[in-house]
């Protein structure tokens, strides 16, 4: 009788692991949410010098390098500023240094030093805000990148503050996921998912790099960002497509 009750014991163990077992297979589900493909950086470049276009070397949806000249204003007048502020800041430099040598034969004051020294300081300052101004004659590229929209043609005018033309960065983009604020048990930076590309009907491995700060009251979602782990030559910005992760969920599968 002992014997009998244990041998049914055992069969009982094993068939409740064999139940754990499937049943945990089971809960190894498949969980798509939608998500959208961001370019890496992005900018909107204006400018607050109000001069003529001379040259614009990019045309919309042509990549550029970093380091490229995209737009040239027309800055003859600030350079001949500059030129000025230049000269003002030379001739200030000769009255201190005759400053300096009567002080040091007694011939002069010390405050004629002093004012010497301040208005040297002071023509140098105004040199170097015009320089600066110069610098933005030229429009320089950020990144690696293509034009998105270019708003303005040679030989019109510039209008500061108004945008000029965006760009996007072309490696690396990166997707934004919209996913239940519940995963957060299980969901972590390194997670690993599957995006299938709407546009292309491609697949790409993807990994979640950080996560968003605050959840959705409404929705109760949460944002996630995730890179490619594999190159994604025909992906561009503003593709949608749906990412599949998979985890195991206790007690039901995930709707």
């Amino acid at each position: 009788m002992q014997r009998l009750a244990l041998s049914l014991f055992m069969l009982s163990c094993v068939s409740l692991l064999s139940h754990a077992k499937s049943v945990d297979q089971d809960n190894f589900v498949p969980m798509p949410v939608r998500g959208v493909i961001r370019p890496a950086a992005e900018a909107v470049i204006s400018t607050d010098l109000t001069t003529t276009i001379i040259r614009i070397d990019v045309k919309e949806g042509v990549k550029f390098n970093k380091g490229d000249l995209l737009i040239a204003l027309d800055c003859r007048r600030l350079n001949a500023e500059l030129a000025s502020a230049k000269a003002l800041h030379r001739e200030m430099k000769v009255a201190l240094k005759s400053a300096l040598f009567l002080k040091k034969r007694n011939a002069g004051s010390r405050q004629d030093v002093e004012i010497s020294k301040a208005r040297s300081d002071r023509t140098q300052a105004d040199a170097e805000a015009i320089r600066t101004q110069v610098d933005k004659c030229n429009i320089i590229a950020p990144f690696d990148g293509r034009v998105v929209d270019l708003g303005v043609h040679e030989h019109e005018m510039s209008v500061a503050g108004k945008p000029l033309f965006s760009i996007i960065a072309v490696h690396s983009p990166e997707m934004e996921l919209i996913v239940p604020s519940t995963w957060l048990t299980w969901l972590k930076t390194g997670s690993r998912f599957q995006l299938h590309v709407d546009e292309t009907k491609t697949d790409h491995p993807g990994e979640v790099t950080r996560l968003g700060a605050t959840v959705d009251t409404v929705s109760q979602t949460i944002k996630v960002f995730a890179k490619f782990t594999s190159p994604t030559p025909n992906i561009l910005p503003g593709m949608s497509g749906t990412a599949l992760f998979q985890s195991r969920i206790r007690g039901r599968l995930y709707e």
